[in-house]
């Protein structure tokens, strides 16, 4: 709840809130401060239906310690950060009115603090308004807090930061900060940083006329498989119902494009129509589409289809149009949507750009799920998770701790360019799930089995000589692929 505060006595000391708010200033008479203190009452009510408190005194006591003080907060110079809002783990009991350091009490080994500078978002009182109902409103609604990025992390060393703390400053690009993050961050060992995210919007095909679209669709499947014959016909106009037509070992696929705000199931029958009065129905038929695309309406049109002799059909609404993009071509997307005239030549470091995505793969499989040779004995812990941990690293590049904390953010193998190391990378991914479901056969069949102590997580496991034989062997194959296509050191068994 927000309160206004008299007395700290009124507050239990036990009382716990996710998160806590306070307004930082000079306790002078200017312009921004005052907004800040005038808008304390919108504040405290926004906050008023979630787990945090926003405090401040009726009076602007004064009070000082090791991390916050009028002239210096956390071993930085105040009068660059304040006026300020505050959010931070430190109960309001630590606030006891002291003018000197040596008789506060000793800073919380687990204090961390999240500093928004009023200065660097507000030039009037009118701007800070503006700000806290944004802020609080998003707080209030357990939203993101929007348009935010890291200013500067000041890491805890003892010396002049006491506290772990970071400082906040205006994104214009769409930098947002969960509201999860904000509490992961201010509970202790939760998370080491404050995470920063972007929303990335879809995007909106619809707004491309119907040839920018086909191009786009043609430009994709140019890139997509290797044809014996690829033609855009949809361009001329008189395409008999075939937008782009392509073969692949004597077998035909056609594409229809389809970018409409909503897909009319009689233009796709009549398309396909024309394909049978002008006897060329095709193996392959797919829609593509710029628009949502219901069940029913796939049902329909696969059932039509197949009426007429056409072997498989497929339908892509938008979403799964954008994710093939992003997945197999971004540099189209750098074309398309950016409007890069040559990604593919502006990208002159393109072969350094894969050998470092290729390098941080590469790390994530020097750890000991995969370097330990195994032994009928084996000390090797959430062995299981580590590996279905590193195909997740392999698909989306999102590196994360046992416990599901996302370490960092690196290439994956979709982004590399070179389509041999893309391959290789294929082979790879392949080789890592058949490690993980050959450790889980072998759990099954009793070739790999606890070392039997009872203890719910013993990292001990016990291998027969076939098990031993068969995930070492997996290993070094992968361990081969990887030191084909990388530089520096090798990986290697034991």
């Amino acid at each position: 709840m927000g309160l206004y505060v008299e007395s700290l006595d009124n507050i239990p000391s036990e009382a716990k809130r996710d998160y806590y708010i306070y307004l930082l200033d000079y306790g002078w008479d200017e312009p921004i401060g005052n907004a800040l203190v005038k808008n304390y009452e919108k504040m405290a009510s926004l906050s008023a239906s979630n787990r945090a408190v926003v405090i401040r005194g009726i009076n602007r006591v004064h009070f000082e310690d090791e991390v916050l003080s009028w002239h210096d907060i956390n071993g930085e110079d105040a009068t660059e950060l304040l006026p300020a809002i505050l959010i931070t783990n430190r109960n309001p009991h630590k606030f006891k009115e002291t003018s000197n350091p040596d008789q506060a009490e000793a800073v919380e080994k687990d204090l961390r603090m999240i500093l928004i500078p009023l200065r660097k978002f507000c030039h009037t009182p009118t701007d800070v308004v503006v700000l806290i109902e944004r802020l609080f409103a998003d707080i209030k609604d357990q939203k993101a807090l929007k348009d935010f990025r890291i200013a500067k992390r000041f890491p805890k060393d003892d010396i002049f930061a006491m506290a772990d703390m970071v400082t906040l400053e205006p994104d214009s690009s769409g930098g947002t900060i969960p509201i999860k993050n904000v509490i992961d961050y201010l509970g202790s060992g939760r998370a080491s940083e404050l995470k920063v995210e972007k929303t990335v919007l879809p995007i909106h095909f619809e707004d491309r006329s119907g040839n920018e679209f086909e191009r786009l669709v043609f430009a994709y499947l140019f890139r997509e498989k290797k044809w014996d014959t690829l033609n855009w016909l949809g361009q001329s106009g008189a395409d008999d119902g075939r937008d782009i037509w392509g073969t692949i070992d004597a077998k035909s696929h056609c594409y229809q494009c389809a970018n409409y705000r909503s897909l009319v199931l009689k233009k796709v029958i009549d398309d396909i129509k024309k394909l049978v009065n002008a006897n060329l129905v095709p193996d392959y038929f797919t829609v593509v589409c710029g628009c949502k695309v219901s069940a029913k309406m796939r049902t329909a049109i696969a059932k039509y289809a197949s009426s007429v002799g056409i072997k498989s059909t497929f339908v892509w609404s938008s979403v799964e149009f954008e994710e093939r993009l992003r997945r197999d071509t971004p540099e189209l997307l750098k074309r398309f949507v950016d409007g890069e005239v040559f990604p593919e030549l502006s990208d002159s470091n393109e072969e350094d750009n894969d050998q470092k995505v290729i390098k941080e793969l590469a790390e994530c499989f020097d750890r000991p799920a995969f370097t330990t040779t195994f032994h009928n004995e084996v000390n090797i812990p959430h062995f299981g998770k580590a590996i279905t941990d590193t195909i997740e690293v392999l698909n989306t590049g999102i590196h994360r701790l046992r416990d599901g904390t996302v370490i960092r953010k690196i290439g994956s193998r979709h982004q590399v360019s070179n389509s041999s190391l893309k391959k290789t990378l294929s082979d790879i991914y392949q080789l890592t799930v058949k490690l993980r479901d050959t450790f889980f056969e072998l759990q099954r069949s009793g070739e790999i089995k606890p070392c039997g102590c009872d203890q719910v997580d013993c990292p001990v496991w016990m291998l027969k000589d076939n098990a031993c034989n068969q995930m070492d062997e997996i290993r070094r194959s992968l361990f081969d692929l990887f030191n084909s296509i990388k530089s520096g050191n090798k990986l290697k068994l034991g």
